[in-house]
């Protein structure tokens, strides 16, 4: 077999006879995968006596950011419910009788906190099974770092536009007044208030939420 490495191999494979020998090669420019689009569930009409979970996704710290969401909106707004929860395993595994409970006793959900090249894709994931299959509104929270990873898992999961608010890099090993600070600063991508953002995810068309609209 000829292997060409170097331009003046060319010349010598033009010198060699002709052959009617075929070859098959890949092609490097690939084929995107096939994405199956999704509907997000209906928005609520308003947040007053709703019942909100809040979604530990069992990152390091994520729970003690998923508290101060929950104090900032029992300052604000005191007629929503919240609820704090944990997956029953790790992030990277589903979980149905999670989801299940969601279903049946909330009326939407916030999950987080994706703030790794691992998580980021689980919290993401997890936030568009409650959507499409059980029909719960939410909001997924991320932190900055990673917004074109979950930009990307969206897409091709087949929700783009995916309800979903930013905090700064990291969460992990900050102090509750650090973490407040984040939920009740601005979002580092957008420049929008956090909980601007996860309220209008909750109750306001995606399209048009993420349209600032």
């Amino acid at each position: 077999m000829n292997i060409v490495t170097t331009p003046n191999d060319l010349k010598k494979l033009e010198e060699l006879p002709g052959s009617d020998e075929k070859i098959t090669v890949l092609s490097p420019i690939g084929r995107p995968p096939k994405v199956t689009r999704k509907s997000a569930a209906p928005r609520l009409e308003s947040l007053d006596g709703k019942t909100i979970y809040l979604v530990d996704c069992r990152f390091d710290d994520s729970i003690e950011l998923l508290k101060q969401v929950q104090a900032w909106l029992a300052e604000h707004m005191p007629s929503v419910k919240t609820r704090i929860v944990s997956l029953s395993a790790t992030y990277q595994q589903d979980d149905p009788r999670t989801w299940e409970e969601i279903k049946q006793n909330g009326d939407a959900a916030i999950v987080g906190v994706g703030h790794c090249s691992n998580c980021s894709p689980a919290v993401a994931t997890h936030a568009i099974t409650l959507e499409t299959k059980y029909g719960v509104p939410t909001v997924a929270l991320h932190t900055d770092k990673f917004d074109r990873v979950v930009q990307s898992v969206t897409k091709m999961a087949g929700l783009p536009q995916a309800a979903r608010a930013f905090v700064p890099q990291p969460v992990m090993g900050k102090t509750a007044e650090e973490l407040k600070a984040y939920v009740h600063g601005r979002d580092p991508i957008t420049g929008r208030a956090v909980m601007q953002e996860i309220i209008e995810g909750l109750t306001v068309a995606l399209e048009a939420a993420q349209s600032g609209a």
